[in-house]
């Protein structure tokens, strides 16, 4: 009887620290967000990272690739792009049933490929790896604007860079983008992200062509209220890209 009693104390002790454990990563992933939410970067990712937990090292690559992307140098975006796509690869194998870490997985390579060349990259085989983190996060979760916003990109990015090979090697097509953005938006019509992007990514496939649809997300982009230090980086870039359209 002893024994048992022993047994069932150890447990106890055992589940409440694993609880505690949860408990203090979740803490810690609040006050990550907090200080990605003033602009604090990476301070912010090396504390998300440090959890070693699957959420953590999410966290820490999608903010280090937003850091890489809006204020980082030149010189030190590989270096960032190479840890974000390591982070990602150690999140994917603690938890393969996240779409935020597939999503984020296509989001490190895709930065990554953005870096050393997007050409370069799909002789590399990485424009099928990431279609496949798309696809996974898609499938987790059908209506995930951010993975929704990513296929869209990587339909625009092979077109611009590859062309009919691209159409033809990965099925490529300029429908994809605009079928993808608007599920996007479906999915979360105030996130300025998502207006940005979609007008930025419109303008590369046909800047005479779809300049009224880009002036048109760029104006609601910036109607939309700034709660983050990150959305005020997007707001300054379509600021610019909507002065770019008035000077043309």
């Amino acid at each position: 009887m002893r024994s048992i009693l022993l047994v069932a104390a150890i447990m106890a002790l055992f589940f409440s620290a694993a609880t505690f454990t949860r408990a203090d990563s979740g803490n810690v992933l609040v006050q990550a967000r907090n200080l990605f939410a003033v602009g604090d970067y990476l301070p912010a990712a090396e504390m998300a990272r440090a959890t070693g937990r699957a959420e953590g090292l999410a966290l820490a690559t999608q903010i280090t690739c937003y850091y890489g992307r809006y204020v980082a140098s030149e010189k030190e975006r590989l270096t960032l792009y190479e840890s974000a796509v390591e982070m990602a690869a150690a999140a994917l194998e603690l938890d393969a049933t996240s779409a935020f870490i597939e999503v984020q997985n296509a989001h490190a390579l895709g930065r990554y490929s953005q870096q050393i060349g997007v050409m370069e990259a799909i002789s590399e085989g990485l424009a099928g790896k990431i279609r496949e983190h798309i696809d996974a996060a898609l499938t987790l979760d059908a209506d995930n604007a951010s993975a929704h916003m990513l296929l869209a990109n990587w339909h625009a990015a092979i077109l611009n860079n590859a062309g009919f090979i691209g159409r033809m090697v990965y099925g490529a097509d300029e429908d994809e983008v605009f079928a993808h953005y608007a599920e996007a938006i479906r999915a979360a019509p105030t996130t300025l992200q998502i207006r940005v992007e979609y007008a930025r990514t419109v303008l590369e496939l046909d800047a005479d062509a779809h300049a009224p649809l880009a002036r048109e997300h760029l104006n609601v982009a910036l109607s939309l209220p700034i709660e983050t230090a990150f959305e005020e980086l997007l707001r300054i870039e379509a600021t610019k890209l909507l002065d770019g359209l008035k000077n043309n």
